[in-house]
């Protein structure tokens, strides 16, 4: 589906929290390649290791450090109750700074959210049932009952920054959370919302880990969100756009319009089209997974993040399973996409399980 192109969605801010840092996508990235000439933001939250992409202690999988919680007092109670609630509310904390939004200034009633999670609250029913198992159903707290729904976490972000406007949780493995930005999308241009939090959340134990990980891999918890608003709803806050929506929808004869280029070559700065993949090792198209690993339904906002960071001329490091490269304008080349002055075009597939594929395709300012 298309736009309005008089008055698109755009996409003002983005939170992020990684194993490895938490802020906007340039403290993410800056934190990301500490040693390639980026300097560190000030306040940018990371842990010791950037460099490393290892496992993060016995656990299996990296984790987000769980002492990051006390950088957000403000958060309430039942937020700070569960990791997944807690990592998503920062992330969307720091998408309103990154956009200039005051939440508390806008009328409830049109802020909506969607929120993408792969494993659709599967961690809360098995925390669940091993507390009733070791300590009998009298002795379980009341709050682990409601944690094992599917729409926990939404739920719980709408209690805690008071958002009554559309609300819905979707499950569909690595294409969750870019499914949740194109639901946001429909929220908006249905007239259902003039702001929207949109984007994945992930988190882990080690049993479901180390049976989702594929051979050689290490699974990520985190988040992603991004603040979703029409233009004219942006421009009258006097806010920039990070970028603009002008097509979403599913994968179909289109993905053979995809073609990797020449990977050895470097384009003109604001030049090539990028291409961003999310979880799909599909004919034409060039299997990359960021570096927070293969977190689930955060790998699609994981993707978009990726590209307006290599559209600002930023080196975005990516990882898959056996080896560490980057991507950067230039490298990858899209065909068919439309080329507006002064903006780069972007592609970003996210694939749930070979049949189910979405796409949105974005444009950058080519001036971070």
């Amino acid at each position: 589906m298309a736009v309005s192109a008089s008055d698109p969605v755009v996409l003002t801010g983005c939170g992020w929290v990684t194993p490895f840092a938490a802020g906007s996508i340039a403290d993410v990235l800056t934190a990301a390649c500490p040693s390639r000439g980026l300097s560190r933001r000030a306040g940018t939250r990371t842990t010791a290791s950037t460099e490393s992409h290892e496992p993060l202690g016995d656990e299996g999988f990296r984790s987000v450090p769980g002492e990051w919680i006390d950088d957000y007092p403000e958060f309430a109670k039942e937020l700070k109750l569960d990791k997944g609630a807690w990592m998503t509310a920062a992330a969307l904390v720091h998408a309103c700074r990154d956009a200039s939004l005051q939440i508390e200034s806008l009328d409830a009633a049109r802020v909506g959210l969607a929120l993408g999670c792969g494993l659709a609250g599967q961690l809360g029913m098995i925390d669940f049932a091993c507390e009733v198992r070791e300590q009998s159903s009298r002795f379980v707290s009341p709050i682990h009952f409601p944690q094992t729904v599917g729409n926990y976490i939404a739920g719980a972000l709408a209690r805690g920054f008071k958002i009554r406007g559309p609300n819905i949780t979707l499950a569909a493995g690595d294409a969750s959370g870019l499914d949740a930005i194109v639901e946001a999308c429909g929220f908006i241009t249905a007239g259902g919302a003039d702001v929207a939090f949109a984007g994945g959340t992930e988190q882990l134990s080690k049993p479901l880990a180390g049976s989702l990980a594929r051979p050689g891999e290490a699974l990520g918890e985190g988040s992603c969100l991004f603040v979703l608003e029409r233009s004219g709803h942006a421009t009258a806050r006097s806010t920039r756009p990070l970028a603009r929506v002008t097509r979403w929808g599913h994968l179909g004869e289109r993905a053979m319009a995809v073609r990797p280029d020449d990977a050895g070559s470097e384009g003109e700065a604001g030049g090539s089209p990028i291409l961003s993949v999310a979880g799909c090792r599909y004919p034409g198209a060039i299997f990359i997974e960021h570096w927070i690993g293969r977190c689930l339904g955060a790998s699609g906002p994981a993707a978009v993040a990726a590209a307006i960071g290599a559209a600002r001329q930023r080196e975005v490091p990516l990882i898959n399973a056996s080896e560490v490269t980057s991507v950067s304008t230039g490298r990858i080349t899209v065909s068919e996409l439309p080329t507006a002055e002064g903006m780069i075009p972007a592609l970003i597939i996210a694939d749930a399980d070979g049949t189910h594929r979405t796409t949105l395709e974005i444009t950058i300012p080519a001036s971070g």
